[in-house]
């Protein structure tokens, strides 16, 4: 088991959080499927003392995603991507999903969220 693997166990941190830990969802535009929006959650630390020794405090969970296309010649989209679409949804990411709704580059897509089978082999085929 990964580290990542580990700090997304369920049941581990925020509740806002949980709904999104090790979730995978099928995005679709008017013409059908484009991509997948893949989310996990990870504890981040703050670094503190010399570079020699540092020390790890504050542990905070984070949201992060991650939107595949189909589209191989379209670049994946990542949570801390500096760019302006990116920028737009960063910290408020799960209003819209509740919705099931992905706002990104000034286009709107569908979010069906997946769950069983076929999570598992979406998840095996997208995850990070």
């Amino acid at each position: 088991m990964t580290a990542v693997d580990e700090a997304s166990k369920p049941g581990q941190g925020t509740a806002r959080l949980e709904t999104y830990r090790r979730r995978i969802g099928r995005l679709r535009d008017a013409d059908g499927p484009v991509g997948h929006l893949v989310t996990r959650v990870c504890t981040h630390w703050e670094t503190v003392g010399p570079h020699s020794f540092p020390t790890y405090v504050n542990p905070e969970e984070r949201l992060q995603w991650r939107v595949h296309f189909d589209d191989p010649a379209r670049p994946d989209t990542f949570s801390d991507d500096q760019d302006r679409c990116v920028d737009l949804l960063r910290g408020h990411e799960t209003d819209a999903w509740e919705a099931g709704l992905l706002e990104l580059d000034e286009q709107t897509l569908r979010i069906e969220w997946l769950d069983g089978s076929d999570a598992d082999a979406a998840w095996a085929a997208n995850s990070w």
